[in-house]
């Protein structure tokens, strides 16, 4: 009953925070700062229920075996963008700021990687239905995404959260798919390939 209560609980904050950003632009504006105390809240509620670190993937168990798991994807994922740049698809000219870099790197791409990963990967852990955790973890995190306005974001971002938690899954263990998810997320930032500072799908 207390897994269960605390899943609905965290449904319903997947599904109506994107909803919010998306219709409030104060809001969409401090959206990194909004979802990391989003963010924060839920590891608090996961506590309250006695949920361990290890269980949501924070631990040092597997660790380097879940490093070594995402350096093919760190690869694969490094030759892509080299060819979307080759092909002129970095069309936005980066304005991010070092204190962004590095807020996105400690504390955005973690949150992000316990939220969607961490979480639905306990739930999974108590669930005879593996496959339906992996699909309900990649729309969540595809759904937030529609602050962006953006369909192909969204498609993107669902393929590569099937991707994400699958490697997650390997190991229970957040570090490597969180090292990916920095990488990937820096070096389209940087490269102009994807630009976090659009307002409403509307560029600057």
């Amino acid at each position: 009953m207390k897994d269960k209560l605390l899943l609905v609980t965290i449904l319903l904050i997947y599904i109506f925070v994107p909803i919010l950003l998306l219709f409030n632009s104060y809001l969409y504006d401090i959206k990194f700062y909004f979802l990391t105390g989003i963010g924060l809240l839920i590891f608090l509620l996961m506590k309250i229920c006695n949920v361990s670190n290890k269980e949501i993937g924070i631990t040092k168990d597997n660790l380097l075996k879940s490093i070594k798991r995402n350096l093919f994807l760190i690869i694969i994922l490094l030759i892509l963008i080299l060819f979307f740049k080759i092909l002129h698809m970095d069309k936005y000219n980066s304005t991010e700021t070092l204190l962004f870099y590095i807020f996105y790197i400690f504390v955005s791409c973690p949150i992000q990687e316990f939220l969607y990963r961490g979480v639905f990967g306990y739930f999974d852990m108590k669930s005879r239905y593996n496959f339906l955790w992996l699909i309900i973890s990649s729309l969540c995190y595809s759904f937030v995404h529609i602050i962006y306005r953006d369909i192909l974001t969204c498609i993107l971002t669902f393929i590569i959260g099937i991707i994400w938690y699958m490697l997650y899954k390997k190991d229970n263990n957040l570090c490597g798919v969180t090292l990916s998810h920095i990488f990937l997320g820096v070096v389209t930032i940087f490269l102009g390939i994807i630009n976090w500072s659009v307002k409403l799908g509307i560029e600057d």
